[in-house]
Order: structure tokens, then C-alpha cells, then sequence
């Protein structure tokens, strides 16, 4: 559209694009009407916590409502205040309405790195001589240098459009490396903490077939060879059953692995969230054993893939069905525990199936015959390790089909494997920072291209050719540098934010580390590698001889 509406003897001319005469009526009028339903679609959006419309109905009023700001303010104080309020809405959303983050779904994120990203890329672009005031003496001195510095800033404050699709491609590209570094830094420094929560002080979960293994398992456990390895065993009620998703996001029952906990055998795995009254741990445990009608859960309870969100609390109601016979039970939650990890099936389909602890009484109410031993959690003897007393009862309880699973070893390895996954997203991600490393190469050789005959006439002028080589090099280092700092600074910040307010970092305890060696790396490389990719359009630039440059027809 922009290329089919030039004007041709301008183009030839080589003048400047004159300022359009502002916005058209039909334009004014479908984007004001646009602006009112986006504002009012915005208002229940917001009060509902509805993830992707609470960041984009404002954003998109905003947006629309620029060509009627454009009637009676300056394009410049439009610009600044729309890209501005974008960008402040985009980072307090979720302080405002933290519950946006409750949802399975990766779209928000998505939407609140975009955002952040071209609101805070055109608020920087068009404010570039305000940030610019810090070092107004250096680009006012009489000096080879300052020469150097006026003619690298002098091009990107001309062409704002250019100059931000090249920022914008730096900044989102570092602001998701920064953002996935961050969120590794934050599992590495919470995985401590997790293995305290979910263990408690035992070291193996013990599966076994109930049929085969009957009673004698227990007896061998406490008496047999690896006894001298054991410090405690405390057997778990198991049945299979279904629930009622507490959260109400599907009507679908959910498949549950009904766990009976011995009363005040469990005290140490503790909760983050209690019942009203509950004052601490053992509380729950103690309601738990004393009341048939509660039960805890865990956090990811009918979490089907994606960040876990925070849908039911202590006091929710389900209903808690026997498969075989039918019967149902309706439950209370009483706490949503830290960690539920040890309460997991540790064979099976254990992503599909949600544990329900219960005490061993309501289990056996409820299920009857159903409910059987078939797991245990062991306490190992001070010196003993935990993955060789696995292998060993294993290899002891092998007509049970005992499986053997180091709990601290299991929820590390699980941990390395979302580091590893997050690795992998930053190799790929540094494949497109390579891409546009070198497009910003590309549009420094069409720069020299296209500015020819400018160059020429300087170098006429009397100045140097390094001058003209320091420029072009100081031109793409200021780009990249505004595109290292901001991704940066918005990925700590965005990052920050969500630690803070999202339901997916509940439980990582070891607080918010700023990865300062990871993203100083990250920068160092960025900046070096932006620097070689522009050097050999600044050497061809300095290279232009002024007689041929100069010349009308070639």
C-alpha cells in the first residue's frame, strides 16, 4: 500500500515524504467505534481475571483510539502517552489481577511478552533525544570523535520506522532469552526447598502388587536383610477412584489415586494453603485423621499440561466416587499441599491420574475391599544411600514387583529435564538472534547503499574515511545496545513479576536470583557479534571515493 501511494516526482527527486494531513472522518469514525467496544469489552474482562483479554481489549483501545487523539494533540504526545500506557498496563496487569496467570494456557505469555516488547520499542523510539540528553556534551564536542557520534545517531533519529523493526527484533529475541535464563535460575535456586517439601525425611517410595506381596512385605521391610537400612516404614492406603474437578474447569470426572494415610504417621509435608483455623501443618494432618470428610490435594490437581494456576482453595467442595460400586462421597479441602510428588502412582499413567490423601479410615469407608496396601514411604538409616537400598530391595522383592523409586533423585532428575528443555529453547532462540545479528548486517549495507551519495558529499566536505567507518560502527552499536538493554531489562522485570504473582512458581522457595554471569554473557555476545557484523559495511563505507559518489549519472 505504502509503495502503490509514493509520489513519483518526490521519489526521483529524492525529497522528503511530506506529513500526511491526519486521520480521515472514516477513519476517525471506525477507529473511535473500535476504541469505545474494545474499552467496553475491556471493563468484564478485567473484573473476570480472563487471561488474553485483559491484556489485549485495553492495549487494542489504546491503540485505536490514537487517530482521535491525533485531532487534538501532537503526534509526539500521542505516541509517547498510548505506548506508555501500553507498557505500564502490560507490567501492573498482573500485580492488579494476579489470577490472569491462572490458566493453562501459554497465549498470555505470549501476549504480555509482545506487548511489552513493541510498546516499550516504540516509547524508546520516539523519545530518542530524550534519552540522549545524558550525552549531549559528548555528541557537542569539537572533536573527531563527536563528529563520529552526531553522524551514527543522525540516521536512526531520521528513519524512527527502520530504526524500531530492527530494535523490536533485538529486543524480543534477548527478552525471551533473558526471560527462559531467569526462569531456569529460579528452578536451580527453588529445587532445594522442593526436595524438603515433597520428602519430608523419607527417601524411597516403595509400589508394590498387594496381591503377592500381602503383609510379608511389611514384616521383611522392618525385619528382613535391609532392615539395618531402614528407619521407617509408614504403609499407604491405596484405591482407584474418581473426582469432580474442585476448579470447575471441566465436568469430566477426573482419575484419582485415593491415598489412606496413617493417622499421625505423615506431620512433616507441609501445605501452602490451610483450611480457616488450621493454624499449622500438623493441624491439617490432625483434621485430616479426625474428620472422614476432608482430604488435601496438591497444586497441579486436573492440571492438564501448561503453567499450573491457582483454581480451588481450602474449603472447596468435590465429590470423591468408587468406580466399582458407585457410591460417592462429597469432600472438603482441608490444604493444598507443597509438594504432592510422594503421593504420586510410581507406576502407571501418574500424569493423568491426581492423588486424593485422605486418612485410612474414610478411604476404607468409602472403597471397602477396594482399598488395599500396595505403597510405603521409607526413611532411610543415617549413611545409607538412598538409590542403593532401592536396587537392593528390588532386587530382594522381586516377586512383588516391587519398584523401588529414590524420591530426592527422582524430583531432580525431573528438574533437569525442565532446565534441559529450557536449554534447548535458548539454542534455538540464539539461531534467531544470529538472524538478526545479521539483518541488522543487511540493513547496514542497504544504509550504505542508499546514503551513497551522502557519504560522498561528507567525504567532499573534508571528512575522513575513518570518521565515516566509526560512524557507521557507532550507528549499529547504539541499536544493539538499546535492543541488549531493554530485552534485558524487560525480561528480569517480566520474569520478577510472574515469580511474584503466578501460581506456577508456588513451592520454588529459594528465591529470585538475578543471573547476572548468564545475561552479561548473553549481552557481551550479542554486542560483539552485532559489532562484526557491521564492520565490513563500515569499511565499504569508508571506502566510497567522493569524485564517484558525487556524480549525477554513473
Amino acid at each position: 500500500m505504502r509503495i502503490s501511494r509514493f509520489n513519483i516526482i518526490a521519489a526521483i527527486r529524492d525529497l522528503p515524504t511530506t506529513p500526511g494531513q491526519g486521520p480521515r472522518r472514516r477513519l476517525l469514525a471506525v477507529s473511535s467505534t473500535l476504541a469505545v467496544l474494545c474499552a467496553f469489552a475491556a471493563v468484564p474482562a478485567v473484573a473476570r481475571s480472563q487471561p488474553d483479554a485483559t491484556y489485549l481489549m485495553p492495549a487494542l483501545a489504546l491503540a485505536f483510539a490514537t487517530p482521535a487523539l491525533l485531532r487534538v494533540l501532537p503526534r509526539h504526545t500521542v505516541t509517547t502517552l498510548v505506548a506508555g500506557a501500553v507498557l505500564a498496563w502490560t507490567l501492573l496487569a498482573p500485580v492488579i489481577r494476579p489470577r490472569i496467570f491462572d490458566t493453562p494456557s501459554m497465549s498470555v505469555y505470549v501476549i504480555q511478552g509482545a506487548l511489552a516488547a513493541f510498546s516499550a520499542v516504540v516509547l524508546v523510539s520516539d523519545n530518542q533525544k530524550t534519552l540522549l540528553r545524558p550525552v549531549r556534551r559528548l555528541l557537542q564536542r569539537p572533536t573527531e570523535g563527536g563528529l563520529a557520534a552526531r553522524l551514527a545517531i543522525a540516521y536512526p533519529l531520521a528513519k524512527r520506522f527502520r530504526t524500531g523493526a530492527t530494535l523490536v527484533m533485538y529486543t524480543l529475541i534477548v527478552f525471551v532469552l533473558v526471560l527462559l535464563t531467569e526462569i531456569s535460575g529460579i528452578i536451580r535456586a527453588g529445587v532445594d526447598g522442593v526436595v524438603a517439601d515433597a520428602t519430608a525425611g523419607y527417601s524411597l517410595r516403595l509400589d508394590y502388587n498387594p496381591q503377592v506381596a500381602g503383609d510379608r512385605l511389611l514384616a521383611d521391610l522392618r525385619g528382613g536383610p535391609s532392615a539395618p537400612g531402614i528407619a521407617a516404614v509408614t504403609p499407604l492406603l491405596n484405591a482407584t477412584g474418581r473426582a469432580t474437578d474442585p476448579g470447575h474447569r471441566t465436568p469430566q470426572p477426573l482419575d484419582t489415586a485415593v491415598v489412606g494415610v496413617p493417622d499421625g504417621a505423615i506431620t512433616g509435608i507441609t501445605f501452602r494453603e490451610r483450611l480457616p483455623g488450621l493454624e499449622n501443618d500438623p493441624a491439617v494432618w490432625q483434621a485430616l485423621a479426625s474428620d472422614p470428610r476432608y482430604v488435601v490435594l496438591d497444586g497441579f490437581f486436573g492440571s492438564t499440561g501448561g503453567p499450573a494456576g491457582d483454581y480451588y482453595d481450602p474449603g472447596d467442595t468435590l465429590t470423591l466416587t468408587d468406580p466399582r460400586t458407585g457410591r460417592s462421597e462429597q469432600k472438603v479441602i482441608a490444604g493444598v499441599l507443597s509438594n504432592g510428588l510422594v503421593f504420586y502412582p510410581g507406576t502407571g499413567a501418574s500424569s493423568t491420574t491426581y492423588p486424593v490423601v485422605s486418612s485410612e479410615q474414610a478411604t476404607r469407608e468409602l472403597f471397602g475391599a477396594q482399598a488395599q496396601n500396595a505403597s510405603a514411604l521409607v526413611r532411610t538409616a543415617p549413611g545409607i544411600s538412598p538409590d542403593a537400598l532401592a536396587t537392593q530391595l528390588q532386587g530382594e522383592q522381586l516377586s512383588s514387583s516391587l519398584v523401588a523409586t529414590p524420591i530426592e533423585s527422582d524430583i531432580r532428575q525431573q528438574f533437569d529435564s525442565s532446565t534441559a528443555f529450557f536449554r534447548l529453547m535458548q539454542g534455538f532462540l540464539a539461531l534467531g538472534l544470529g538472524v538478526g545479528i545479521t539483518g541488522l548486517g543487511v540493513v547496514m549495507v542497504r544504509s550504505v547503499r542508499e546514503r551513497r551519495r551522502t557519504i560522498g558529499i561528507l567525504r567532499a566536505l573534508g571528512f575522513r574515511a575513518r570518521t565515516v567507518q566509526r560512524s557507521f560502527l557507532w550507528e549499529s552499536t547504539f541499536i544493539a545496545m538499546e535492543g541488549i538493554v531493554l530485552g534485558s531489562f524487560l525480561g528480569v522485570l517480566t520474569t520478577w513479576l510472574m515469580y511474584a504473582n503466578s501460581a506456577a512458581f508456588e513451592g520454588l522457595e529459594g528465591g529470585f536470583p538475578v543471573e547476572w554471569t548468564s545475561i552479561g554473557g548473553l549481552a557481551a555476545a550479542t554486542f560483539a557479534a552485532s559489532l562484526l557484523a557491521t564492520i565490513g559495511p563500515a569499511r565499504r563505507a569508508a571506502a566510497i571515493r567522493p569524485a564517484l559518489a558525487v556524480r549525477v549519472t554513473e
